[in-house]
């Protein structure tokens, strides 16, 4: 029996020792613990984030870094070692995207600038201590995601922090120096906005800054005075005393009332007040303008934001924006007046009124990055438009919306083109094609052709040219039939230009011949006769 006991005794204490070991070579080999990587000046961060691993902390030394950084770790700390944001420099885009899993990365003590910070999907974003400057969207909110700033400026950005469609934008103790827009907050809950102690800071033409402070979100209500309760004193008892005689007044007769006439007062009628149409400019320099918009009153809605573009940024060659307030049932006209993009205006009527909203045109360096690939034939641009945010410019929440572009005649030249060739594409981001557009010629000047075409919203868009064999056999008096699936409006578009509503059947010629013959059959009879 002392045997057995004594063996169960030793057992137990081999399985303690045995524990204690596994659990001492664990804590030593730092599994499950987060880990500190340092990037050195002239290292890659992105080499960084690669190795990392979830809750890590990326340390980054003083110097300027030249890359687009990408994300997907969940809960990684991207810092710079010096805390300043003066000392470490960031040329380049930080894109923040979740991979099957939600995604959440601060960044802390960098200046960023040229490209700015973006989040897709389920993946958030919090900027602290940070200088962002320079960029069209400081911070971008993407397709369901947030974007966090604390104690951070934004700095010469065409808007400081933006959101899409159920999106978070969130922002505190932050300055919006010479920014566009400060912050343009989502669609969403009420509690996706947030600002608190934010800043807008002007600086006007005589070199002056004004800071103007903008409104708390949601706002802090006043406390409610409470009462301070006041002590009634105990009344005195007072003795009675004699009652002092009354005397008794004399009647005194009433005078005869007189009847004063009392006008009714007639209330004005209210004057009709116009709501104004604002044309806005664009962030770029040069150009002239156009047309001008027109629009009216009608309808309510809220603010239809400034809006973003997803494209990678560093495709965009060239970027203008204006603004316009967009009422209900009007037509209204964005003038892109910089002459930097192809893009001469678009038009469009909104179905509700949504106030003053941003359009965006970018010419791109080659194929966007939101498209799979380009319409066959020769293309001469690839661009977007981005109107509003939430996707209301590629919504049913527009119509009859056009778009008038140009073309060079240098490029119809060298590629032997006529013009009446020239054709819209929009891409279908559904179904991942194309859609050829027909377009109009307007205009033209020495250097340019101007089209417009009927489109069935704004996204990524490319000019190309049509079948050419196909209009060049019917030659240019015929009409070029329009094959399935483009976008027509119920028009044909023909070689020379011109349009057909409804289309015009052909007489067949045999029928004219039938006809002469059996109306000189007839003369030959009647005469016999």
């Amino acid at each position: 029996m002392f045997v057995w006991v004594f063996f169960v005794c030793e057992l137990k204490n081999r399985f303690i020792a045995l524990l204690l070991a596994v659990f001492i070579l664990v804590a030593s080999s730092g599994i499950g613990s987060a880990a500190e990587i340092i990037v050195h000046s002239g290292e890659s961060i992105q080499a960084a984030v690669n190795n990392a691993s979830e809750g890590d902390t990326i340390l980054v030394e003083l110097g300027t870094y030249s890359e687009d950084i990408q994300v997907e770790t969940p809960n990684l700390i991207l810092k710079s070692k010096s805390g300043n944001p003066d000392y470490t420099i960031l040329n380049g885009e930080i894109r923040i995207i979740d991979a099957a899993i939600p995604v959440s990365t601060e960044i802390n003590g960098f200046t960023i600038q040229g490209f700015g910070i973006i989040s897709i999907g389920f993946a958030g974003c919090t900027a602290k201590n940070c200088k962002i400057m320079n960029c069209s969207m400081g911070m971008n909110a993407a397709m369901d995601s947030s974007v966090v700033a604390e104690n951070c400026q934004f700095i010469k950005c065409g808007t400081g922090m933006a959101g899409g469609h159920l999106t978070g934008v969130r922002a505190e103790n932050c300055h919006f120096i010479d920014c566009g827009v400060a912050m343009s907050p989502g669609t969403g809950p009420d509690d996706y906005y947030y600002s608190k102690n934010n800043v807008e800071i002007r600086t006007d033409d005589s070199g002056k800054q004004v800071a103007i402070p903008i409104p708390d979100y949601p706002a802090e209500p006043e406390p409610t005075p409470t009462p301070t309760p006041v002590e009634t004193p105990e009344p005195t008892p007072v003795e009675p005393s004699e009652p002092t005689p009354v005397p008794t007044p004399a009647e005194t007769p009433a005078p005869t009332p007189t009847e004063t006439p009392v006008e009714t007062p007639v209330e004005p009628e209210p004057s009709p007040v116009e709501t104004p149409v604002d044309s806005g400019g664009s962030s770029s320099s040069g150009g002239s303008s156009h047309r001008s918009s027109s629009g009216g009153s009608g309808g309510t809605g809220g603010s239809g934001g400034t809006g973003g573009s997803p494209e990678n940024q560093r495709n965009v060659a060239h970027k203008d924006t204006t603004k316009v307030f967009v009422p209900n049932g009007k037509t209204v006209t964005f003038n892109f007046t910089n002459d930097v993009t192809v893009v001469e205006c678009i038009t469009f009527e909104s179905e509700k009124t949504v106030g003053k909203i941003t359009a965006i045109a970018e010419d791109l360096k080659n194929k966007s990055t939101l498209v799979s690939k380009l319409p066959e034939g020769e293309v001469y641009k690839s661009f977007n438009i981005w109107v509003g945010n939430a996707g209301y410019g590629d919504s049913n929440s527009i119509s009859n919306a056009t778009i008038t572009f140009k073309v060079e005649k240098s490029w119809l030249n060298e590629m032997n083109l006529d013009p009446v060739f020239i054709v819209l594409y929009k891409y279908d981001d559904k179904n991942k094609t194309w859609i050829e557009i027909p377009a109009i010629i307007n205009n033209e000047d020495d250097q340019f052709f101007y089209f417009t075409a009927e489109v069935p919203g704004f996204s990524s868009f490319a000019i190309g040219n049509s079948n050419n064999s196909l209009l060049e056999s019917k030659g240019n008096s015929q009409l070029a039939s329009e094959p399935t699936g483009k976008f027509v409006n119920g028009e044909v578009r023909s070689a020379g230009n011109s349009t057909v509503t409804g289309g015009t059947e052909k007489e067949s010629p045999g029928f004219g011949i039938i006809s002469g013959v059996v109306g000189l059959l007839g003369m030959i009879i009647y005469k016999r006769i």
